[in-house]
């Protein structure tokens, strides 16, 4: 559970409470100041204390065992009684460790699921995928996984399995099975409309583009790179020759005149 940073506030109000008790004698020049100009409260905006930790319904159940024997420590705990006015002052190592102001870490219910399919496919991520939104909508329809012609990536398939867990009230491991097999056969599917689109092309005369780092593309690169070294050469070749040919030409003229 998150716990709330100290603050310098409290200062006055602990030292006035060690008065109160008889535990210091005198009033410090400082308490006198703070009485007449307290300190202002902080700029920093401390975060929620409420919980953020996503659960489904089937995990609410599971969290309560916890919380309940949590209770119970806290009750069977033996706290030291002091007399009324008097403060402690012993303080553990623990509780004066500086604490930074963090914001609470917020969790939804998909975040599992996505953590979970991901593991599994790690070659889902580099996929490519369109990142335009074409409507625009919020309130999508996850009860399909696929959308008409749409694009079908892994955000897709943990929307799906999630809507099959609270809509269907599947389980997450039988939601995972039911959604997972759909995606296969879409994959499968997609391939081999690629090898057939691919044929065809052939069949029409069309030439397929080699991938950049292959052996056929790096030999073409050095053909290329020889013919254009050959042409650089020929042409400064010819340069030369130019040049030698009007020096000559120049100097005939010298001598005639």
């Amino acid at each position: 559970m998150y716990k709330k940073p100290s603050a310098a506030r409290g200062v006055q109000q602990t030292y006035e409470q060690l008065l109160k008790a008889n535990l210091r004698d005198q009033v410090p020049a400082w308490l006198r100041a703070m009485r007449s100009v307290p300190p202002t409260d902080s700029l920093v905006r401390d975060p929620s204390y409420f919980s953020t930790k996503g659960t489904l319904g089937f995990e609410k159940g599971k969290a309560g065992g916890a919380d309940a024997a949590e209770t119970r420590g806290e009750a069977t705990r033996i706290k030291r009684s002091l007399p009324k006015g008097c403060v402690s002052i012993g303080h553990s190592k623990r509780q004066l460790r500086t604490r930074s102001t963090r914001p609470p870490k917020i969790e939804f219910p998909e975040d599992k699921l996505r953590r979970e399919f991901y593991k599994n496919h790690p070659f889902e991520l580099s996929r490519p995928r369109i990142v335009m939104e074409p409507t625009g909508r919020t309130n999508e329809d996850w009860s399909r996984l696929t959308k008409g012609a749409g694009q079908v990536t892994g955000e897709d398939v943990v929307r799906h399995q999630h809507y099959l867990m609270q809509s269907k009230g599947m389980g997450e491991q039988e939601a995972y099975a039911q959604v997972t097999s759909e995606l296969y056969k879409i994959r499968a599917r997609e391939e081999m409309e690629a090898k057939i689109a691919q044929q065809e092309a052939r069949a029409y005369g069309a030439r397929m583009l080699e991938k950049p780092f292959s052996t056929r593309m790096v030999v073409l690169e050095k053909r290329q790179l020889q013919a254009s070294t050959k042409a650089f050469a020929l042409r400064q070749e010819e340069q030369r020759l130019r040049t030698a040919t009007t020096e000559k030409m120049f100097a005939a003229a010298g001598e005639t005149a």
